[in-house]
């Protein structure tokens, strides 16, 4: 959701985040917890950055594969966004300890290479968690758009004021049902901001073809919901304290997918 006029249509951060969505389907029956690395580049050094996370993945998670999908987001202000999808905080450790086993087979010598390649380039990282939240996202029956189409994202950040989080969530939860009665065709994924996130947070994420498209298909949207939405979007800001909004896009060149297990 973009402020100004664009109060219908969510957008994230992420996650969003950072996936930073952060693009992951909506369509969850249930929430889906994601660890998210937060790196903000050096823009003289985006290519050492890319090469040396390339080099991790050819080397060390390919050869000992590693069970975990990384999905890569990066945004105009040269943030890359690493998303780790689990079931559950316990992943998250078990994927810690199996990240050292794979130290101990290959030396930490090589894995303190490539990563002072990437702190080299590297301002700072972050590392946190959060929460794609069917319940807060909009799935149309048709997709407007084909994945291969979603060449940008844009993500809102929603920081909003302590002990007001029940009351933020429901009015989002009505932008949620005003999609859904208006069928509108743009689809979007609200995310919930966890462990090293500042908290309270809430953010959302959208796809499209490009930022003529995405305001296309927000202008489409304004048709059908407005100005119903407009007053939720009101209500909304009164309860947050800051709101920041990102582009990017997807960065298949630098995710990873783990092998197909065999049955």
């Amino acid at each position: 959701m973009k402020s100004e006029k664009r109060v219908g249509v969510f957008l994230f951060v992420t996650v969003g985040i950072l996936a930073l969505s952060f693009v992951a389907a909506a369509q969850e029956k249930k929430p889906q917890l994601y660890f998210v690395e937060d790196y903000l580049v050096k823009p003289s050094m985006v290519a050492q950055f890319e090469g040396a996370l390339k080099e991790a993945y050819n080397t060390i998670f390919t050869p000992n594969a590693w069970p975990w999908s990384i999905e890569t987001y990066s945004t105009e202000d040269f943030h890359y966004y690493l998303l780790y999808r689990f079931e559950n905080m316990a992943d998250i450790d078990k994927a810690f300890a199996a990240f050292a086993e794979i130290l101990g087979k290959i030396g930490v010598e090589k894995w303190d290479i490539l990563n002072g390649k990437m702190g080299d380039a590297t301002e700072y990282y972050k590392q946190g968690t959060v929460t794609l939240s069917p319940e807060l996202s909009y799935s149309p029956e048709t997709p407007r758009l084909k994945p291969e189409e979603a060449k940008l994202v844009y993500w809102g950040f929603c920081y909003v004021l302590p002990g007001r989080e029940k009351e933020f969530e429901a009015q989002l939860k009505k932008i949620v049902a005003l999609h859904y009665a208006k069928k509108v065709l743009q689809g979007f994924n609200g995310w919930i901001g966890g462990l090293g996130t500042d908290l309270p947070l809430y953010f959302y994420s959208e796809t499209a073809k490009s930022g003529a498209d995405l305001f296309l298909a927000s202008e489409e949207a304004m048709k059908l919901i407005d100005p119903e939405a407009t007053r939720i979007w009101n209500s909304m800001l009164a309860l947050m304290r800051k709101f920041e909004s990102k582009m990017g896009s997807f960065r298949p060149d630098l995710s990873y997918a783990p092998a197909p297990k065999v049955k």
